[in-house]
């Protein structure tokens, strides 16, 4: 369908103000070359010199615009592609009916390295089994995550699951720094996406210690346009408060969401209240899974 709107007020005052500025000055040299003025070669370069200043000046305009409120231009330094259709600002308009994406974020946008966390704190493989039922496999986990209990009170809940082994459980765990690790996929992802036109969202159970204690990792957080760490609001996937609430902040649209998880019962939760869910095995698998939903970028 062909793309009607009109183009922006702001730009229409600054092509007018050219074409005044760049029209004026060459009456007046029409003016001086008929009247024999001596000043004709002074302002035919001058005339010269505004020809090439007046655009590159309103392109700066136009550029310092589209920077102070993040819309696409056409002075923007960005690549657009022309074939995409665009909204009266010149934003890129999401193909299909999605237009947004929500990201789980463990094993998603990072790894959730719990294992490789304790490994490298030189427990043997059955070591770690144990102690990651006492922790991270526990209730208690999800407990942390809705951010109703402290880190102090978490480990010793998790010393209740196993006493025995209560020492090691504290000393591993009173700093979670590296159970989270980066992917390198994570933030040129979330940037095609939003160059594509898609408002890219985060929906995670996720508790303040992990986030502070992995901040590199978690550094595309600030690449997307915003979300729900469940710490934050005291609720917890799957439960459908946490998906009304993420609506109701960025007024999604049910249908036009599509949500990526890597636990089926969140996703199901996700479908539940209409919205579109792909279950994360790999990165190639949601790629295609994104394509057949008409999710182009």
């Amino acid at each position: 369908m062909e793309n009607k709107e009109k183009t922006p007020v702001y730009k229409r005052v600054l092509a007018w103000i050219g074409i005044i500025v760049l029209v004026g000055m060459y009456v007046v040299l029409l003016f001086e070359a008929l009247t024999g003025s001596p000043d004709t070669y002074n302002v035919f370069i001058t005339c010269v010199a505004a020809t090439i200043a007046v655009p590159i000046v309103l392109w700066l305009l136009i550029w310092s615009i589209g920077a102070l409120t993040g819309r696409h231009t056409v002075a923007s330094l960005d690549s657009l592609p022309s074939h995409k259709k665009h909204d009266k600002y010149g934003n890129v308009v999401p193909e299909g009916e999605i237009d947004t994406v929500v990201f789980d974020i463990g094993n998603v946008l990072v790894d959730f390295s719990w294992e490789q966390f304790l490994l490298d704190k030189g427990y043997d493989p059955k070591m770690v089994e144990r102690m990651s039922k006492a922790t991270v496999f526990s209730k208690d986990w999800v407990e942390i995550d809705r951010g109703i209990i402290s880190h102090e009170e978490l480990l010793e809940r998790f010393v209740a699951n196993d006493p025995e082994i209560g020492d090691e459980i504290k000393k591993s765990f009173a700093d979670v720094e590296g159970i989270v690790t980066k992917r390198d996929h994570a933030i040129p992802w979330i940037k095609a996406l939003k160059a594509a036109g898609y408002q890219v969202l985060y929906l995670s159970n996720f508790s303040d210690k992990a986030l502070n204690g992995n901040l590199e990792a978690m550094s595309f957080l600030k690449e997307t346009d915003g979300g729900i760490l469940s710490y934050k609001d005291h609720v917890v996937k799957p439960g459908k408060e946490i998906y009304k609430l993420l609506e109701e902040r960025f007024n999604l649209t049910p249908e036009k969401t599509v949500f990526i998880d890597d636990t089926p019962v969140n996703i199901e939760a996700a479908i539940a209240l209409g919205w579109k869910g792909i279950v994360y095995k790999d990165y190639d698998q949601v790629i295609r899974d994104l394509h057949d939903l008409g999710v182009r970028y």
